[in-house]
C-alpha cells in the first residue's frame, strides 16, 4: 500500500510539473527585471505601424511624376502650398509654367517667391522603396510654408554607382531651375535623406564632382539633413558584415577602392564652403551612431558646421514615418534647422 501511495504521489507531482512546464513554454522569455518591476510593470501596448502614404494639407497642390531625366526612375513629386495667409488675404501658389502637368489643379496666380524647399531622398539599401512613401512630411512642411519635393532615382541591381548619386544631383539641378515656378527659392534648397538616402545626400554635399556635372556646387545647398543613417564609410560597413554588406556589393561592386571613393567620409574637405549639416540618430552607441559621430567630427574638423541629435522613443522606421505626425515633437528639430539655414 505504501508503495502504491508513493507511486500515486509521484504521478501527481509529475502531472503538476508537466502543467508548469507547458505554461512556461507558452510564455515568451521576458527581459530580466527586478521583482518589483515584474509585479507592477503593465503590459506594453502594441504600437500601430505608421502609414507610408502621403498625408496632405488642405492647401497642398501635388504635382506627381515630373521628369528630371530620361529614365523612367528619374521622376519627382512636388508638394507645394496652395495658399498662404498674408494679413487678411491669401496668396495662391502654382502657375502653368511647367506645362499641363504642373498646371492641372493649380491656381494661375503668380506665386509669392522665396519659400524654402526640402528635397527628400528615400532609403531602401539603394535597391527599393519609392518617392510616394513620405507619410506626414508634405502636410507638416506645407503647413509651415515649406515646399516639399520627393524624388525617385535608379535602383540596384539594375543601376550601379554612380547612377544613384548622379540622379540625386540631377534632381537638385531640376529643383534649382524650376523652384520659382512652385513658389520656392533656388537659394533656399535643403537636401534631406533617410537611411541609404542619408548616404546619397551627404555624398552629394561632400564630393563636389556630382553637382559639378550639373553646373552646381555644394555651396548651392543651404543645408543637408541625414535623418537616421549610418552608411558613411562603405569599407567599414562591408568589413562589419551584416545585412548591408551584400547591398553595398550589389550597388557599388566588389572593389574596396570603389567603396572608399563612394564613402562620404573620404571626401570631407574636398569642397569649400560646405552647407550646414544636421545628423539624426535614434540610438546612442550602436554602429550607426558611431559612424554618424565620426562624420560629424570630420566635418567640424574641416571647419564645417554639423549638428547631431538623438531622437528619443523612435526607431529607424518610425523616425521617418512619424516625422510631422500629430503630437510628434521631432519635426520641430527639422523645422528649426530649415528655418535657420534658409533665413
Amino acid at each position: 500500500m505504501i508503495r502504491t501511495c508513493a507511486l500515486g504521489i509521484a504521478a501527481l507531482v509529475g502531472m503538476v510539473a508537466l502543467q508548469l512546464g507547458l505554461a512556461r513554454a507558452a510564455t515568451p522569455p521576458a527581459t530580466p527585471t527586478s521583482a518589483a518591476q515584474t509585479q507592477s510593470k503593465p503590459l506594453a501596448a502594441k504600437q500601430p505601424v505608421p502609414s507610408k502614404a502621403a498625408v496632405l494639407s488642405a492647401n497642398t497642390i501635388v504635382h506627381r511624376d515630373l521628369a528630371y531625366g530620361k529614365n523612367g526612375k528619374q521622376r519627382l513629386d512636388v508638394y507645394a502650398p496652395r495658399a498662404l495667409a498674408q494679413g487678411d488675404r491669401h496668396i495662391f501658389f502654382g502657375r502653368p509654367a511647367l506645362g499641363r502637368e504642373m498646371a492641372k489643379g493649380a491656381e494661375k496666380n503668380e506665386p509669392v517667391p522665396g519659400l524654402p524647399v526640402v528635397i527628400f531622398v528615400h532609403g531602401g539599401e539603394w535597391a527599393r522603396h519609392d518617392k510616394s512613401e513620405v507619410s506626414y512630411k508634405p502636410k507638416f512642411l506645407n503647413d509651415n510654408r515649406i515646399v516639399f519635393v520627393s524624388i525617385n532615382y535608379r535602383l540596384s541591381p539594375a543601376a550601379v554607382h554612380p547612377a544613384h548619386v548622379s540622379d540625386v544631383a540631377a534632381a537638385v539641378r531640376w529643383v534649382h531651375d524650376h523652384a520659382a515656378e512652385f513658389g520656392a527659392s533656388a537659394n533656399k534648397i535643403v537636401l534631406m535623406g533617410h537611411s541609404a538616402g542619408c548616404h546619397l545626400v551627404t555624398l552629394v554635399a561632400l564630393d563636389p564632382r556630382y553637382l559639378a556635372r550639373v553646373g552646381l556646387r555644394p555651396a548651392d545647398l543651404r543645408g543637408v539633413v541625414a535623418w537616421s543613417g549610418g552608411a558613411y564609410d562603405l569599407v567599414e560597413k562591408v568589413r562589419a558584415g551584416g545585412m548591408y554588406a551584400p547591398y553595398i556589393r550589389q550597388a557599388f561592386g566588389n572593389s574596396k577602392a570603389a567603396w572608399r571613393d563612394a564613402s562620404p567620409v573620404t571626401h570631407v574637405g574636398d569642397a569649400h564652403p560646405l552647407p550646414r549639416f544636421l545628423f539624426i540618430s535614434v540610438e546612442r552607441g550602436n554602429a550607426s551612431y558611431i559612424a554618424t559621430q565620426r562624420l560629424v567630427e570630420l566635418i567640424r574638423h574641416a571647419k564645417g558646421q554639423a549638428d547631431s541629435r538623438v531622437l528619443e522613443g523612435r526607431t529607424h522606421f518610425t523616425a521617418n514615418h512619424l516625422l510631422g505626425a500629430p503630437g510628434d515633437t521631432t519635426g520641430a528639430i527639422l523645422l528649426d534647422f530649415v528655418r535657420q539655414v534658409t533665413r
